[in-house]
């Protein structure tokens, strides 16, 4: 299969291209850019064939590709999608996909129209050390209560999409999709309730931080600290009814690194250690075989449920 990546972004020369070597369902791929950015060193990431497109239209009825994957900055992903989906392109989209429910649904609504797949591309539960986590609450018949969770770094170059509102900038857009798939994925729902708090905010109301508090049912919860103003922290706890465990690293993990995950059950404390893996690796190896049997409804689904979890937070900040 031939694969067109529609942005040439960080994440897709940094974190993308140096796997596809390792992917047996992608044969070659396309690239199309926007404005005057160099193609810098890309014939060097990959020994896949590459052509290059400097025009997002052109490349996708031009390019000949079967997978659209989008990696532009987020207020353009909705027309993006809309426009590979109907070029019949199974379609990958950055997170977060949208930045209204409401285009969630119409791109869902196409893609099974057309038996075509969609996703979002959050990653990080792929990593083995997910597997991990499961199987000692598994093995200790526990289950997740709370889950509290950090993602926050240092301020990033005063040019990043981020603090632009126009591009579809700011931590919550950038961040709350780690939020509510770590619901999604350990409770397997949407909230009951939501409370969100910007803690700062720029002068044109662009947030840069803000917290959350997710309420589940049957008494679990999400707490959250998400931005780009401290120092760096990338950490969660699940505390349950008879376990509580600390994982460092758990949204952004370097290729190489076997965790260490620190788990107390009944006042007594061990560690395991995890494996180690690519995220995006093991999330397009998922992606290939459900585009090989058309089974697209789990990818489907939580990209559906993401989208209504991140759209009850917002509807909650409008209506305070």
């Amino acid at each position: 299969m031939k694969i067109l990546f529609i942005g040439y972004s960080n994440v897709l020369k940094k974190r993308i291209l140096p796997i596809l070597d390792r992917l047996d369902f992608i044969d070659s791929l396309s690239i199309a850019k926007s404005g005057n950015r160099s193609w810098d060193n890309i014939f060097e990431l990959t020994s896949k064939p590459i052509e290059l497109f400097n025009n997002y239209k052109e490349a996708i009825y031009n390019s000949n590709s079967s997978i659209a994957y989008i990696t532009t900055t987020n207020d353009s992903h909705f027309i993006l999608a809309k426009e590979t989906l109907k070029a019949g392109m199974h379609t990958i989209i950055d997170k977060p996909a949208t930045i209204l429910l409401q285009e969630t649904k119409e791109l869902l609504q196409i893609a099974r129209d057309n038996k075509l797949l969609l996703s979002e591309s959050t990653v990080y539960t792929y990593h083995p050390q997910f597997n991990s986590l499961m199987e000692v609450m598994a093995k200790n018949n526990a289950n997740p209560k709370l889950l509290t969770a950090h993602f926050s770094f240092p301020p990033m170059d005063k040019n990043n999409f981020r603090y632009r509102k126009n591009l579809g900038g700011g931590a919550f857009l950038d961040t709350s999709p780690y939020a509510v798939s770590l619901g999604r994925y350990f409770f397997n729902s949407i909230p009951d309730r939501v409370f969100y708090i910007k803690n700062e905010i720029m002068d044109d109301g662009l947030e840069i931080s803000y917290s959350l508090l997710l309420k589940y049912s049957n008494g679990r919860a999400l707490i959250g600290h998400f931005g780009f103003n401290t120092e760096y922290i990338n950490r969660l706890n699940i505390l349950g009814d008879k376990i509580c465990i600390d994982v460092d690293r758990i949204f952004t993990i370097p290729d190489l690194v076997t965790n260490q995950i620190k788990v107390k059950v009944e006042n007594q404390s061990q560690e395991i250690t995890a494996l180690k893996g690519n995220t995006f690796e093991l999330y397009l190896k998922v992606v290939g075989n459900a585009i090989k049997h058309n089974e697209f409804e789990r990818l489907y689904a939580d990209m559906s449920m993401d989208a209504h979890s991140r759209n009850m937070i917002l509807c909650s900040q409008n209506n305070q």
